[in-house]
């Protein structure tokens, strides 16, 4: 039976992170990976908060066997 497990995904604003678990279905969390926010705002450059967002995301929907099969990814 493949594994199952859903994403837990949390802001650390004292390192300035996101930080993105797997939390399996016995409820333990797993690191899956931590990122570093855009250092400008969403008004100092627009472009890159489209690339960072599309970045999380898309590490979201690739790591995600469901969405995977959804998606026809797998």
């Amino acid at each position: 039976m493949p594994v199952s497990y859903d994403h837990l995904v949390e802001i650390d604003e004292e390192k300035r992170q996101v930080v993105i678990y797997r939390v399996l279905e016995t409820g333990k969390k797993q690191l899956y990976t931590s990122t570093e926010l855009p250092e400008k705002t969403f008004a100092e450059d627009q472009e890159g908060f489209k690339r960072f967002a599309q970045m999380l995301g898309e590490n979201l929907l690739v790591d995600s066997p469901r969405a995977r099969s959804i998606l026809g990814l797998d």
